[in-house]
């Protein structure tokens, strides 16, 4: 679905580092939207620590004028079932010591 992007191919969205033991999280996605096109992102979640995590609460709000697209969320290219509240995307994952999990997931652009 990249294919629709105007601009860049990818660029880091809004790149953010958290600390829970050591665990760094880059989100990327398109650099533009379009009315009547998908935005899929790209989340890669990493354990830089030595300690495995386990049920880490994957959390990230739908952007406004957009619908999440049903069956378009995958962790490391297997299609999961995330939980949706209140316009957020939720599911739990396991990230080993010192790996990383990809998450992707895609959202349509409405037209208001």
């Amino acid at each position: 679905m990249l294919d629709d992007c105007v601009g860049p191919l990818t660029f880091n969205s809004n790149e953010v580092e958290t600390k829970i033991v050591d665990l760094a999280i880059i989100k990327q996605t398109c650099r533009y939207a379009l009315v009547g096109k998908d935005i899929c992102y790209t989340i890669t979640a990493t354990n830089n620590s030595d300690v495995d995590m386990f049920g880490v609460l994957f959390s990230d709000e739908i952007p406004e004028n957009t619908t999440y697209i049903i069956g378009s969320f995958e962790v490391d290219d297997v299609p999961q079932t995330p939980m949706m509240a209140n316009n957020t995307i939720q599911y739990p994952i396991n990230i080993p010591a010192g790996e990383s999990v990809n998450i992707r997931f895609c959202v349509h652009v409405n037209q208001d």
